[in-house]
C-alpha cells in the first residue's frame, strides 16, 4: 500500500505554552532553522508524500501562508469548532477532505526520519509508530499483543493512564499513524456520535474503539529520538535534550517552491 497523503492536526490553541504562543500555533516552535511543522513537511516530502493537508484553527493564517508558499504541496482545512472540541473533530474534518490511505500526524512533535520511513514501509494497512518510554510528561502509552497471522504486534490500547491495563505498555505513541480506507471510514462514521457525547474527545480514544476488524500494527523503535511539546517545561526539555540529538534536516533537492514552506518565517 503506497501512501502519498498526510494530514497534520494543527488546530489546537497551545494554551499550556503561555503568552509566547497566544499569537502563533505550536507548530511554529523553532527547530533546526525551521519549525516543528516545517521539519515534518521536509521529512514527509523526503519519504515520498506528495500532498499534506493541515487542519487549522488557532492562528490559521500562519498555515494558510505556509500553504500559499508550498506550490501545492500543502493545503489547509479549517476546523470551525477548534476552540470547543478535541482532536477527533479535526481528524473528522480531514477525513471528509481526503481519501485513505493516509498518514495522520500531530503538529507539535519532532522525530527522526527513520521512524517515518519504518511506518510507511511496514506491511500492515494500519500502523502506529511506537517509541520506548521517555517519561517526558503527558504520554500516550501503547499496549500491543502478538496475533497469529499478523506481521506486527497489534495495538490493544492507547491511554495516558498506566492503570488502564494490568501489564506494562510496549512504549509510547509518537503521534504518527498510518490509516487505511476501512479504518478511516469507521472513524468517519463513529466520530459524530462520539463528539456529541464527548466534545473534547481525542482522536486516539475513538480510534481504539474501531480497531476490531481493522488491526493496527505497532511499529516499535525503542530508541527513537522524538518528543511532543505541550507546555513550557516540555519545550525546555525539548530544546535541551531532544533537538540536539536529531539528525540534520535532509532537504529534498530540486523542488525549491514546495520546500519554501519549511523556511523559518
Amino acid at each position: 500500500m503506497t501512501v502519498s497523503t498526510a494530514v497534520i492536526l494543527a488546530a489546537g490553541r497551545g494554551m499550556r505554552l503561555g503568552d509566547d504562543f497566544r499569537d502563533r500555533p505550536k507548530g511554529f516552535i523553532a527547530c533546526q532553522g525551521t519549525t516543528l511543522v516545517g521539519r515534518s513537511l521536509a521529512l514527509l516530502k523526503s519519504c515520498g508524500i506528495r500532498h499534506v493537508v493541515i487542519v487549522t484553527g488557532h492562528c490559521a493564517d500562519f498555515y494558510d501562508d505556509l500553504a500559499a508558499r508550498s506550490g501545492g504541496f500543502v493545503t489547509t482545512q479549517f476546523n470551525e469548532r477548534y476552540a470547543d472540541n478535541g482532536s477527533l473533530v479535526s481528524l473528522a474534518v480531514a477525513l471528509a477532505a481526503v481519501e485513505a490511505p493516509l498518514l495522520v500526524l500531530d503538529s507539535d512533535i519532532v522525530y527522526q526520519r527513520r521512524g517515518l520511513a519504518a511506518l510507511l514501509s511496514c506491511p500492515m494497512e494500519n500502523a502506529a509508530l511506537v517509541s520506548g518510554t521517555t517519561d517526558s510528561g503527558d504520554e500516550y502509552y501503547t499496549w500491543a499483543d502478538a496475533v497469529p497471522g499478523l506481521p506486527l504486534p497489534a495495538v490493544r490500547r492507547l491511554s495516558k493512564r498506566l492503570s488502564d491495563e494490568p501489564d506494562a505498555p510496549l512504549g509510547e505513541h509518537v503521534g504518527i499513524i498510518k490509516m487505511g480506507a476501512h479504518l478511516a471510514q469507521k472513524i468517519r462514521d463513529a466520530a459524530p456520535q462520539r463528539v456529541k457525547s464527548q466534545p473534547m474527545a481525542f482522536y486516539e480514544d475513538c480510534l481504539i474503539d474501531q480497531l476490531p476488524g481493522c488491526p493496527m500494527g505497532a511499529v516499535h523503535i525503542a530508541d527513537l529520538v522524538w518528543c511532543e511539546v505541550d507546555d513550557q517545561r516540555m519545550l525546555e526539555r525539548a530544546r535541551a535534550l531532544v533537538f540536539p540529538r536529531l539528525d540534520p534536516l535532509e532537504i529534498v533537492k530540486g523542488d525549491d517552491q514546495a520546500l519554501a514552506a519549511i523556511r523559518q518565517p
